[in-house]
């Protein structure tokens, strides 16, 4: 018996050490993954998030999520940041179903989107739009100007 428990632990040590020395291997140097920023223009944030806008003319958005090579271990999360570009009259009815508050020092952050034609604001929030449209993810800003609205938020 006491042979027996013996291999098992050998055994159990053998298989940790090699459990361990897997998780520590990295394609990548350092422990740092990488950032893979997708450029989409289809309407998939916008049927999936969304669902108070009635219409636009057209969206931009790009997916962000890390790549940890070989030490991935699970599913990922995605950050989704990118314009819409509404119709004016989903504009104005956005601007009187709710309540808009001036942003203070929005700072956009794009990878691969060109920015030049954003435009200087100024832009508000709502609070009562991002409760409508962002039940299951984390908001970092949704901001609108009148004509767009320029988001970025995070699964969790």
């Amino acid at each position: 018996m006491k042979r027996i428990s013996k291999y098992i632990l050998i055994i159990g040590l053998s298989l940790s050490c090699l459990f361990m020395s897997a998780c520590s291997k990295s394609g990548r140097s350092g422990d740092q993954p990488e950032e893979v920023v997708e450029l989409f223009n289809n309407a998939w944030v916008m049927e999936n998030y969304m669902n108070a806008v009635q219409d636009y003319d057209h969206v931009i958005n790009e997916q962000v999520y890390f790549d940890w090579g070989e030490r991935s271990m699970g599913p990922t999360e995605y950050r989704y940041r990118g314009i819409v570009y509404l119709t004016d009259e989903e504009a104005d009815r956005l601007w009187n179903a709710y309540t808009w508050d001036e942003a203070d020092d929005v700072q956009f952050e794009f990878g691969k989107m060109e920015t030049d034609f954003i435009g200087d604001g100024p832009w508000y929030s709502s609070q009562d739009f991002n409760t409508d449209n962002y039940s299951t993810v984390i908001v970092n800003y949704t901001v609108f100007d009148g004509e767009k609205l320029v988001f970025d938020f995070s699964q969790m």
